[in-house]
């Protein structure tokens, strides 16, 4: 029995086929994994991301509050400054 050349290059690329074939089954079989994994997640933390989402005005209107209220303090301790610099006097 005689094995020419291009039935031993068709069976290499068969075997070559075959072996693409499990990793790219490998492949999706770890990607279908993952992607089940995130959609738990996902499903685990969607009340939360809601209420983040809807209570967001509230965070940025108390992060302006604080914004505002250090602006207030940093004028009154400008101003307390002033005084003192003009009723102190350097020796």
């Amino acid at each position: 029995m005689e094995i020419s050349v291009w039935q031993l290059g068709i069976l290499i690329m068969a075997i070559g086929f075959i072996f693409v074939c499990i990793n790219l089954g490998n492949a999706i079989k770890s990607s279908s994994k993952i992607i089940i994994n995130l959609n738990k997640m996902i499903e685990q933390n969607e009340k939360k991301v809601g209420n983040i989402v809807t209570n967001l005005d509230s965070i940025t209107g108390d992060v302006e509050k604080i914004m505002s209220l250090g602006s207030n303090i940093s004028g009154i301790i400008q101003s307390v400054k002033f005084v003192n610099k003009i009723f102190v006097k350097k020796k």
